[in-house]
């Protein structure tokens, strides 16, 4: 499964997943995640992939990062001096954040690309709303450059979810990456979630994507708004120990000398309370959902994750948000003894009209040669 950049390096995922496919019909791996180490070799090996290719990546990845936190900027301001003091937060923010990332090129690795990409950046840090905003221009560049020489994922990196049986699994297992491309000849990607079901194991229910609905019935509340409750009950608590040292005489010399006690002990009941919390949210809402799907049958299993996916769909109609989810929803269940098979599954042509390729498909895949046994 794909979601996100529908793009490698400027061949479409579909074209390289059905390569891929093509060359390993006859190939056994005794795990997903060998499946999975075997597919991202193969991501590095099925074109001759240039210079010109690799300095394609990086500026997609220079380019999505700008192109965020520009827009993130722009929605929390109203004014252009709100505009520029939120982008000097947001860029210590994510400056953080890449810092405390692991390193993915080296000086010298880098020193290459930048010689030859260097212009180029600084011209995305300049276009669109930037334009409007001179002084602000080069404060995006050493993000960009940052962004481009530490292992983060883009925001315009492409998920890929592998899932299934392996030949020697008899429960299943599956694993998830965030790829950005090619750069220094090697592939810039990150392992975002692996999963091996064993006999002791409970079942799982993992959203991909555009998760915040899924989460929602699984957490009993939105994850965003609960990370917004749990800064604000802290600054709450805090502000309340301030007011009450006001209120027995202290100064504000003995305050400040007294504000790090304050802030620790703040720290020590926010956890307690949320971990609380979190354990009736899950012995509430999650725990129950995955006890009753452990159970479930193939067929039961479909419609529950066709069901979760239109929770998002339904969402968005009816939201002022971007309508990012809708339409026919493919649902496919995969199991030990059937293996691969859809339940549901939308065309973009009428297989009846297309016998040449259902007929082709099936003799390929299965050494099936007739249309009616292909039907």
């Amino acid at each position: 499964m794909i979601y996100g950049n529908a793009e490698f390096v400027g061949f479409p995922w579909e074209t390289i997943i059905k390569e891929y496919r093509r060359q390993r019909q006859q190939a056994k791996f005794a795990t997903v995640f060998d499946w999975a180490d075997d597919l991202l070799k193969f991501l590095l090996t099925f074109f001759n992939f240039t210079a010109a290719d690799e300095d394609a990546t990086a500026i997609s990845i220079a380019q999505s990062w700008i192109d965020q936190i520009v827009s993130q900027a722009y929605r929390s301001s109203r004014s252009p001096d709100e505009f520029s003091s939120s982008l000097d937060e947001l860029i210590r923010e994510y400056t953080e954040t890449l810092e405390n990332a692991p390193v993915f090129l080296s000086d010298d690795e880098w020193g290459q690309i930048d010689g030859r990409i260097g212009d180029q950046i600084g011209q995305h840090c300049s276009r669109g709303m930037m334009k409007n905003f001179a002084a602000d221009q080069p404060k995006l560049k050493p993000i960009a450059e940052l962004a481009i020489r530490r292992n983060l994922a883009s925001p315009g990196c492409t998920g890929l979810v592998v899932a299934g049986f392996g030949d020697k699994e008899l429960l299943p297992s599956i694993i998830s990456f965030d790829i950005d491309g090619i750069l220094a000849r090697r592939l810039k990607y990150l392992e975002i979630q692996r999963e091996d079901m064993t006999r002791k194991s409970s079942g799982v229910i993992i959203p991909f994507a555009q998760t915040d609905m899924v989460d929602r019935f699984m957490q009993g509340i939105d994850p965003s708004y609960a990370m917004l409750l749990h800064g604000s009950i802290g600054q709450l608590v805090f502000d309340s120990a301030l007011n009450a040292a006001r209120a027995l005489g202290h100064t504000d010399d003995q305050i400040d000398a007294l504000a790090p006690a304050f802030a620790s002990a703040r720290d020590a009941a926010i956890q307690t309370f949320w971990e609380s919390h979190e354990r009736h949210r899950r012995d509430r809402f999650a725990n129950p959902i995955i006890e009753m799907v452990e159970g479930l049958p193939k067929d039961e299993l479909a419609n529950v994750a066709e069901a979760l996916v239109s929770l998002t769909s339904l969402q968005r109609k009816v939201s002022r948000e971007l309508e990012t989810v809708g339409g026919a929803i493919d649902v496919a269940v995969i199991s030990k003894g059937d293996g691969f098979i859809w339940i549901k599954r939308k065309h973009y042509f009428s297989a009846d009209r297309n016998l040449r390729f259902v007929n082709a498909y099936f003799h390929d895949h299965n050494g099936v040669a007739t249309s009616e046994e292909a039907k």
